[in-house]
């Protein structure tokens, strides 16, 4: 017999797309259409407003018109509400659905236009989108009295004109990221709307046909399973005649149906397959939309949860939580029916998926406990895992902070995304900068937005890094970004997948079953077991590190006016008896973690978002100050005034032999040219100059930044080849303030202005840049480049609660990789005992590398990214830095900490302190306890990757029976009995007697009582 299979597949396509589909719905007759664009400001209404149950204040009645087929319905970013009224024929049987087409496109889904269906009395039906457009009106998944007895029906439609910024090609310039944009804007038109028949014979046979044609799409031709799918494809075809498709899809399907009822091979790899909507809280649309977007997608979900009792749903981000319960109870309410049921399941235990390197440790403690707290709160239930699929990377201090807040587990696939290695494990213990360990899981199938195909899962068996110890892996799969989640298709393929020769096992079920599973699977291979240790640098989306200035000064500025807000409140209360701001200060934190999601701190969303986020911040930092304004005032006598400045005659000044100047203060002797640049750098005190020969320190670069793609998140190998050194001085002048002496110049950069203040700080042994820049440059990197005489391998760049050490060689690629890379606060390099640190107030992306006897570290200022926001970083900027030649780890952590500190009145003797014994470790944190106790938290760390000890004093005024002990980070206290290491052993002990023994970044959190119970209970 001849083969003539070779063409089975391409049949099969145009079959399916000519022939199939379109008999899936049948069309039984019209609609009636009536709409109201809403007016003013364009904003949404409520629900309520739109359907005449209520009236929100200010807004415009509704004045529904008759509208046809085919006409526009609202500009960018408007909002359209669609009355459409019907009659379903009483005497039809079979499911009947009310068919929509809003004007989509035939991809992106959650991406652009979307739609709401309500009924008349407000109950959400469901969200509708490219992949979901239709609403079932009879049979099946109807909900209940939506026709009346003549079969008549009202249904009214959100209609979201959101326009399509991500489309094909990509990163197209677009003023769409904001409303009111003159550029034209082709708007969407309203193209179908019909009653018709719904085919679940035609349904299911498509369904057939997707999974055993992708199947054999994927098996080799060595395999006689691939021959004999496309022998039983070919003969289906065959059977199938649309003339008869009702009768012949069943005929059809019989033919099929030996073929997937053949069980998979009993070694098959096995997969969770988990229903997931990855839902960024802002991006390519404003946060008000990502409300929006939360009741369109849950509503889906829930559908799919009521129809099929096997299928899991899972949704991270308290937030997201919060906003349906504020916006839809409705919904909210039916979420937390099935998280009962343990079928919608909370993951991740953040309050957003945040940016995984920027945020300090602080917002990274509270990421997670503010996450934690809201899920016990309303569900009694506490995610164990962290759920960052979609961040850029991922601090090595995430493993232990993780694991101090009670999760066991991680998840990301982002790493995948890496444009120089290929990461050697999916499955392995992931061991932080402080040797904490936590199970991590890469899915295999690289997506988080996976739509149940052969091609998917066959990806994910061959990618698989750890076969040969383990065989499971998980797979979220749902339309994501823009939400989207599950669809009926992706279920019917997920059943057909459950057991199957030829494809992996596939199994619905929480998270949590299969992360138990497979850690127990790991632990059982011994020595075996994989370990990655230090931080998860993503070979990508290096720009975000620089992206949108103002986020990152913003988000800087905020954490630490909370560090002064709450330590200054904690001791009004617990010295003055005042009222610590608890409501306040919760709302601020919530306001801040929101805006530490992985699209607004990292400067990569429309320039809507970044707009608000610019006046959100400043009116968050209004209200900071009003706090510490407030302690303050409680306090009183307490306070100590800013530091004071040296004394005179502080920095002297003298003219160089080559009309530069001269800086000297007995510390530090500075010569800055004519040209404006440090030509030496010299420390007095250690005998050691600072500059390289020949080379300039503060010398500013200008570099063409044109990314080949992901304009706002990357930044590209060849963007750094070709540094523009800005050497023109359009003016040079010495300037004094107090004890100070400094140089300031101006230059310019195109059309930009930059103005260098260079300072020595009399007595601080601290050279010190203030940087203020107009910038209107597009598409250009800003880079200010700082070589020090240094001769070292590595760099310390401070990370959450200590550092992490990168390669200043480019011997292998993974160190060739690291040629942009996050910093915190400070980066210091040293040989022998003799260091240099560089603090900064606002920048995170730096590059470091050896050159020679020396070490070259260029910090990142600003960058013109075109797209999302083509205007994005215009305007003006300020920066500062500075250098400290001489300073070891303890001196960088302390100056930084310092150059951070808002310019207030602190207290002029701290409510605790440690005092060093061994090593050095520092209080990064002091507030009131979460449970309204009036009990201190105190957050404590080692610094510089060694051990230390200290003991614990507080004020008097705390009382001398004041007891302490240690707790997780969501508070609840610890001993010395589970897998990670306890500061203070021994459990409660008077404060009196306590001694802090750390680890190497290891962090503590202790918790201090005054009250008559709890002293009795340690006497």
């Amino acid at each position: 017999m001849h083969n003539h299979l070779s063409r089975t597949l391409e049949r099969l396509s145009r079959v399916r797309r000519e022939r199939i589909m379109p008999r899936l719905h049948t069309r039984l007759g019209g609609v009636e259409v009536e709409a109201w664009t809403v007016p003013d400001d364009g904003e949404p209404v409520s629900a309520r407003h739109a359907l005449g149950l209520g009236a929100d204040t200010g807004r415009t009645t509704p004045d529904y018109r008759p509208f046809p087929l085919g006409a526009a319905w609202g500009e960018a970013w408007a909002t359209t509400w669609f009355r459409i009224r019907g009659t379903v024929d009483p005497g039809r049987a079979g499911p009947v659905d009310l068919v929509l087409d809003l004007g989509w496109f035939d991809h992106s889904v959650g991406g652009h236009c979307e739609g709401l269906v309500f009924t008349p009395d407000g109950t959400i039906v469901k969200g509708l989108h490219p992949r979901q457009s239709d609403i079932r009106l009879r049979g099946d998944g109807a909900v209940p009295g939506l026709l009346d007895a003549d079969g008549a029906f009202l249904l009214h439609v959100e209609a979201a004109a959101n326009p399509l910024l991500l489309g094909l090609p990509p990163f197209v310039v677009t003023e769409h990221g904001e409303k009111g944009a003159e550029e034209p804007f082709e708007q969407f038109r309203l193209r179908r709307a019909e009653i018709a028949a719904f085919s679940p014979g035609i349904h299911a046979l498509a369904c057939d046909l997707d999974v055993l044609g992708g199947l054999a799409a994927e098996l080799s031709a060595d395999e006689p399973r691939h021959w004999r799918l496309l022998r039983a494809i070919e003969e289906a075809l065959d059977v199938y005649d649309e003339a008869d498709a009702e009768a012949s899809a069943r005929r059809a399907r019989a033919v099929l149906a030996p073929l997937l009822a053949t069980p998979a091979y009993a070694s098959a790899h096995r997969i969770t397959a988990v229903g997931h909507a990855h839902m960024d809280t802002a991006w390519l649309w404003p946060l008000r939309e990502t409300v929006r977007k939360l009741a369109r997608t849950v509503s889906n979900a829930l559908a799919l949860l009521d129809a099929d009792p096997d299928l899991v749903y899972t949704m991270s981000a308290a937030q997201h939580f919060s906003w349906l319960e504020e916006h839809y109870p409705q919904l909210f309410a039916r979420v937390r029916h099935y998280v009962e049921q343990g079928r919608f399941v909370p993951v991740g235990g953040m309050w957003v998926e945040a940016d995984g390197v920027i945020p300090t440790g602080e917002s990274m403690v509270r990421q997670l406990t503010y996450g934690k707290r809201y899920f016990l709160s309303r569900f009694g239930r506490e995610p164990r895992e962290v759920w960052l699929p979609d961040s850029f990377g991922y601090s090595g201090a995430l493993p232990q902070l993780a694991r101090r807040a009670g999760s066991r587990w991680f998840l990301t696939q982002k790493i995948s995304w890496n444009d120089s290695t290929v990461f050697p494990h999916h499955s392995f213990w992931w061991e932080g900068i402080d040797g904490t360990r936590i199970f991590t899981h890469f899915p295999p199938a690289e997506t988080y937005a996976a739509e149940v195909t052969a091609r998917e899962l066959h990806h994910a068996v061959a990618t698989f890094k750890d076969k040969a110890i383990a065989s499971h892996s998980l797979l979220p799969y749902g339309y994501g970004d823009g939400g989207g989640g599950p669809t009926r298709e992706m279920a019917g393929r997920l059943r057909r997948f459950a057991d199957l020769e030829g494809a992996p096992r596939v199994l619905s079920r929480a998270p949590a079953e299969f992360f138990q599973e497979a850690e127990a699977e790991l632990r059982d291979a011994g020595p075996l077991q994989p370990v990655y240790r230090g931080e998860l640098y993503l070979e990508l989306h290096r720009g975000t590190l620089t992206s949108q200035a103002a986020m990152k000064r913003h988000n800087r500025r905020c954490e630490s006016l909370l560090r002064a807000a709450e330590q200054l409140s904690a001791a009004a209360s617990a010295l003055r008896g005042a009222p610590y701001p608890r409501a306040d200060l919760d709302e601020i934190w919530r306001t801040v973690l929101l805006h530490q999601f992985h699209d607004i701190l990292p400067g990569t969303s429309i320039s809507w978002v970044h707009r608000e986020a610019r006046d959100t911040y400043r009116a968050v930092e209004e209200r900071l100050h009003d706090l510490i304004k407030q302690a303050g005032a409680a306090l009183g006598g307490e306070l100590a005034g800013p530091a004071e400045p040296a004394a005179e005659p502080g920095a002297a000044v003298a003219e160089a032999g080559d009309g530069g100047t001269v800086l000297e203060d007995g510390l530090l002797r500075v010569v800055i040219g004519d040209d404006g640049h440090v030509t030496s750098l010299f420390d007095v005190r250690n005998g050691r100059e600072v500059v390289p020969p020949g080379r300039r320190l503060n010398e500013l670069q200008l570099f063409r930044d044109e990314p080949v793609r992901w304009d706002a998140w990357d930044v590209d190998r060849h963007v750094l080849r070709h540094p523009q050194v800005l050497d023109q001085v359009t003016s040079r002048r010495v300037i004094r303030s107090g004890p100070d002496a400094g140089v300031e110049v101006v230059r310019r950069a195109g059309t930009s202005t930059i103005t260098l203040t260079m300072w020595l700080r009399a007595g601080t042994g601290r050279f010190e840049t203030e940087c203020a820049v107009d910038w209107q440059e597009r598409e250009r990197l800003l880079k200010v480049a700082v070589p020090v005489r240094v001769m070292a391998r590595t760099a310390r760049f401070e990370t959450q609660y200590g550092y992490v050490e990168r390669p200043l060689l480019t011997n292998t690629v993974d160190e060739e990789a690291m040629f942009e890379a996050a910093m915190h606060r400070y980066v210091q390099v040293a040989d022998g005992d003799f260091g240099v640190a560089i603090v900064n107030d606002s920048m995170y992306g730096a590059d470091a590398r050896a050159d020679g006897d020396s070490t070259v570290v260029r910090l990142s200022l600003l960058r013109g990214a075109r797209f999302p926001d083509p205007q994005a970083d215009v305007g003006t900027h300020a920066f500062r830095w500075a250098v400290l030649p001489g300073a070891d780890v303890p001196a960088a952590v302390e100056a930084a900490h310092a150059f951070n500190a808002p310019g207030i009145a602190g207290l002029s003797a701290p409510l605790v302190r440690l005092e060093l014994l061994t090593g050095h470790a520092l209080v990064d944190w002091v507030k009131q306890a979460d449970d309204g106790s009036g009990d201190l938290v105190v957050r404590v760390y080692e610094t510089q990757g060694a051990r230390a000890s200290a003991r614990l004093h507080c004020r008097e005024e705390l009382g001398t029976g004041a007891v302490v002990w240690e707790t997780d980070l969501l508070e609840r206290e610890i001993g010395g009995d589970g897998d990670l290491p306890v500061a203070l052993a021994g459990g409660r002990r008077p404060a009196s007697e306590a001694r802090l023994d750390l680890g190497p970044f290891q962090v503590a959190t202790l918790r201090i009582a005054t009250h008559a119970s709890l002293k009795e209970d340690v006497q």
